[in-house]
């Protein structure tokens, strides 16, 4: 009984793992929605704090329509990342 109820959790985990790409974090763009989850604020706060933070890392504007004229930012995860690191207390020099 066990091991049927495991091998349809397995199964399941299985249709889930190959219906979504695992992309490395090097080549994942990130949008406003991620960046909020990454540092675990509301998106309007992550907007209105962290993106429009000065040493926030710019984004790369995606064009949308064929003729480009619409686009959506995106920013790279670990130029994100690296932002976030950048705040390390370890790094910081408190004398």
């Amino acid at each position: 009984m066990n091991e049927a109820i495991l091998e349809k959790y397995l199964l399941k985990m299985t249709k889930i793992l190959d219906a979504k790409p695992i992309i490395p974090i090097e080549h994942q763009l990130w949008d406003e929605h991620d960046i909020a989850g990454y540092f675990k604020y509301s998106l309007e706060y992550a907007k209105r704090h962290i993106i429009s933070n000065g040493n926030f890392p710019p984004s790369r504007d995606l064009p949308t329509s064929a003729d480009s004229n619409r686009t959506v930012p995106r920013w790279k995860a670990t130029d994100v990342i690296k932002f976030a690191m950048a705040f390390d207390k370890s790094t910081i020099n408190y004398h």
